[in-house]
């Protein structure tokens, strides 16, 4: 599998899931919320805060209607997005300016193709295109030709088509590559989240780092991502805002920013715990190799000269005489000394010739 790298962070094998605290709109048109998220997910541990560039008339007709839980009247997706698509180049800098200053990785999906050119001019390094957009080719197309590396989610998708879009991202300059695997629904149900199919979609792609984009409502654990991670995620994207109590569609399934924390924090010590998987004694088990296993032991004194039969031996620990896999090599042999009860045998105890 071939690793990515987002500013100076490699995402791939061996490499802790990268946490990306989606902020989306949430901030609500207000830059101090905005900045306020920012540096509450760097506080918390997040690899990068990102957030989303559209415009409502660019992104949706009037008549589209929704697909989730709101309590705005008209019914649809125009009106919601309109009321939180206010920022405009200006904020995006600021914030992109903010980040930088706080240490943290900015990034915001383009939903069309003037945010994908502006994006790209500001400098951020990596681009994220959102599920619904994994058949727009002309967005796909935009994001690759930038020559950064593109995170693509797939919810609500086939396998074929994620090939379908994975090739277009390749044909337009695309090198470097991660797939989000998502479920498209607002929340997800955690028996819905299957994230069995994130390990079929690595299967798939084996040579592209695969994470998991989640939209469950978060327990105070935060344990479907962190399941996510322990099956391997290389990314993990998780819905972020200041209060879960806020009104509005997105507040209510996102993580606050102790989850977050609770969300970094389980991820790293996944990765530590994941380790690797060469079988053998580490070096924190060698004192319990040696005085935790068995040695042979004298049930009995054994006089020297005596032939040694199975009734007058125990095992006992430590293990630092012969071993019990050695019993039938030692059984028949004559002690070459006394040896008393309760002694640990070992070989120059006993005759070695026949």
């Amino acid at each position: 599998m071939k690793s990515v790298l987002i500013g100076e962070r490699r995402i791939g094998p061996g490499e802790p899931a990268y946490i990306i605290a989606e902020a989306g709109v949430n901030h609500k048109g207000s830059l101090d919320a905005a900045r306020r998220l920012i540096d509450e997910a760097k506080q918390a541990g997040a690899d990068a805060i990102k957030f989303q560039t559209y415009k409502a008339e660019k992104l949706v007709t009037r008549a589209a209607p929704r697909y989730w839980e709101d309590a705005e009247a008209s019914g649809t997706q125009y009106a919601i997005f309109k009321q939180s698509d206010t920022f405009g180049e200006a904020e995006y800098r600021v914030l992109f300016e903010h980040a930088r200053a706080a240490g943290i990785t900015w990034l915001s999906t383009p939903f069309d193709l003037d945010a994908v050119a502006f994006l790209d001019d500001l400098g951020m390094p990596a681009f994220k295109i959102a599920s619904a957009d994994l058949t727009n080719v002309p967005l796909l197309e935009a994001c690759a030709r930038t020559g950064k590396p593109v995170i693509l989610s797939t919810g609500a998708s086939m396998l074929d088509e994620v090939h379908a879009s994975v090739d277009v991202l390749r044909r337009a300059g695309c090198e470097d590559l991660i797939l989000l695997y998502c479920v498209l629904s607002y929340p997800t149900r955690d028996e819905d989240a299957n994230l069995r199919r994130m390990v079929r979609l690595q299967q798939e792609f084996p040579d592209v780092p695969v994470g998991f984009s989640d939209h469950t409502i978060p327990d105070d654990c935060v344990i479907v991502p962190s399941a996510a991670a322990a099956l391997g995620a290389a990314v993990i994207e998780k819905h972020f805002t200041l209060d879960r109590t806020l009104p509005g569609d997105d507040h209510y399934l996102s993580v606050d920013p102790g989850q977050l924390a609770t969300l970094v924090r389980n991820c790293r010590t996944i990765a530590a715990a994941l380790g690797n998987d060469q079988f053998a004694v580490q070096p924190s088990e060698e004192a319990a190799r040696t005085y935790a296993r068995r040695s042979i032991v004298a049930a009995v004194t054994i006089p020297a000269g005596t032939v040694i039969t199975p009734d007058m031996l125990i095992m006992k620990r430590p293990g630092t005489g012969i071993s019990p896999v050695e019993v039938d090599r030692l059984t028949g042999r004559a002690a070459a000394v006394d040896i008393p009860e309760d002694t640990t045998i070992t070989w120059e105890m006993v005759e070695l010739s026949s």
